[in-house]
């Protein structure tokens, strides 16, 4: 019988969602180090919007595995492209706003994405699927009539 413990979308999640939180902290306690209060606010801000838009972005994809084809096609498009203007909205924010140290809030965002791929490659590395060895019917195979026993030899073999 075959393991199947650790297959399922939530095993599956957990380690880009793990990567991507610890990422996060380094940076934000990098990030307080070096700019402060300030820096703690864009590394607090990168890092949610990057997590945020990689955790919506498995909705789309749960759909589908769940056979909603279209629907999850339909989220994909629409889900994609309505996190992308918003996080050009919220990036463009940040640079005309000036509160926010920008490379911090960048530097933030690409080490958590980083960190994100990094748990999805281990996850991925170390997903053992179920396998099943289905037997499809064959048709019988022919069985031979049986021979003809002499009438002498079925005596002598008594």
């Amino acid at each position: 019988m075959n393991d199947v413990r650790g297959t399922g979308p939530r095993a599956l999640l957990a380690p880009a969602v793990l990567g991507a939180v610890a990422t996060w902290l380094v940076a934000a306690a990098v990030a307080l180090v070096v700019d402060g209060g300030t820096g703690l606010a864009g590394a607090g801000l990168g890092g949610a919007l990057v997590i945020a838009f990689l955790l919506i972005g498995q909705v789309p994809v749960a759909q589908a595995a769940r056979g909603r084809g279209f629907l999850g096609a339909a989220l994909l498009l629409v889900g994609y492209l309505t996190r992308v203007v918003l996080l050009l909205v919220a990036f463009v924010l940040v640079v005309i706003d000036g509160t926010l140290d920008r490379r911090v809030v960048g530097g933030t965002v690409i080490a958590v994405a980083l960190g994100w791929t990094a748990g999805t490659v281990w996850s991925w590395l170390h997903w053992r699927p179920p396998v099943v060895d289905i037997e499809l019917p064959t048709a019988p195979e022919p069985v031979a009539p049986p021979a003809e026993i002499p009438a002498d030899e079925g005596r002598r073999a008594r």
